[in-house]
């Protein structure tokens, strides 16, 4: 009998080795996520590189095209912005997410200097404030013009070029100087907060472009806690709980909460990415158990066994930090306090901070400490 159970032991084994069986520590081991280089580092093809470019072994970006170029990708830019401009074409912007003197513009925020001539191009005139004589729209900051002046585009905060006392007054909540001898509501860089002048949805922090009952678009907020980069007062008013120096929603790093936009399941700590009735697509709850990242109260069950509801009130590991390369959902998981999205669009950690290219969820994700765009990626140093 021992003679017998010896053999089918072998034999089974065999039959392990021949199906390519693993062993269950291997089945238990996640293979290593791909993370994009930046410019300088060797590599054997273009997709392994944030730039999209790959020359004699080495990653490079030396080919970008500069702001007002047609574009398709936020590759294809120096500055990682590819947006539709003033015509409604994809083409290069600033990093500022404004457009400079000589290119197209359909009105006065559109451009850096907050001037839109009626021909459709930034430069000439500062734009004209509330209830001045205009033209045509593009005349005024507001991007409002009715029977000869400029009309405030809706009741509340003050769009970029109108006259204010404080940061408050302001939609951007920015108050200084904007030309000789002139005060006025700055234009604040990346992507336009609620109740800024607008051309269409990839304006807006919120994804969200409105035509007002004057006529005018300005971006409208969502719904609910405010998305990464609307004004906020306070941390607890924005989706990831992180209200920055600058007054604006930031990222945590890591999946994204509750309520935050989204494009696929892979971004949110739910796994769950659906469209509202607002138009744009942002993270759902789930029912029972909360996933790694996901927002949890004390009687709250985490879903990893491995997790516990932390002191921020998120479900998060406990236990040894990960390493590069290692699956992620929360900055904390990572020895290096880094978890960014890799090239497949999965988080991982990364051992250092992420290059000018590379895709991020918060600014801290990046060596220029410049996340931006909607994908965000990591702006290139200033």
């Amino acid at each position: 009998m021992t003679d017998l159970w010896f053999r089918a032991c072998i034999l089974l084994l065999a039959a392990t080795a021949a199906t390519g069986c693993v062993r269950d520590v291997e089945l238990a081991t996640t293979p290593t996520l791909v993370l994009c280089a930046g410019d300088g580092t060797a590599c054997a093809s273009a997709d392994a590189c944030c730039s999209g470019t790959c020359s004699d072994g080495l990653c490079n970006h030396a080919l970008c095209a500069a702001e007002g170029t047609a574009c398709e990708r936020p590759e294809d830019c120096c500055s990682y912005q590819c947006q539709q401009d003033g015509s409604g074409q994809l083409a290069c912007a600033s990093d500022l997410g404004c457009a400079s003197d000589g290119l197209a513009c359909s009105r006065a925020a559109a451009c850096c200097g907050l001037a839109c001539t009626s021909e459709g191009i930034c430069g000439g005139n500062l734009c004209v404030q509330e209830k001045a004589a205009c033209v045509t729209a593009s005349d005024c900051c507001s991007g409002d013009c009715m029977g000869g002046k400029c009309e405030a585009p809706a009741p509340g905060c003050r769009v970029a070029g109108e006259t204010c006392a404080t940061d408050g007054d302001c939609c951007g909540g920015q108050c200084g100087p904007i030309g000789e001898g002139a005060t006025g509501c700055l234009l604040v860089g990346g992507c336009r907060v609620a109740g800024e002048t607008c051309s269409n949805a990839t304006d807006c922090c919120s994804g969200l472009c409105q035509v007002t009952p004057s006529g005018a678009a300005t971006c409208k907020a969502l719904p609910g806690c405010k998305v990464i980069a609307e004004r906020s007062t306070d941390a607890k008013s924005c989706c990831s709980g992180v209200c920055g120096g600058d007054g604006r929603c930031q990222g945590a790093g890591g999946c994204f909460a509750k309520d935050e936009r989204c494009q696929s399941n892979d971004d949110c700590c739910s796994g769950t990415c659906r469209s509202v009735p607002e138009g744009v697509l942002r993270c759902a709850d789930t029912p029972g158990c909360k996933a790694t990242g996901q927002a949890c109260k004390g009687p709250d069950k985490c879903c990893d066994p491995g997790a516990a509801c932390d002191e921020t009130g998120r479900c998060s590991v406990q236990g040894a930090c990960r390493k590069a390369g290692r699956p992620c959902a929360l900055a904390a998981d990572c020895c290096s306090g880094v978890c960014a999205p890799s090239t497949s669009g999965k988080l991982a950690c990364r051992d250092t901070c992420a290059p000018a290219g590379a895709p991020c969820t918060a600014a801290a994700d990046c060596c220029s400490a410049s996340c931006s765009g909607f994908p965000a990626r990591c702006l290139p140093e200033s």
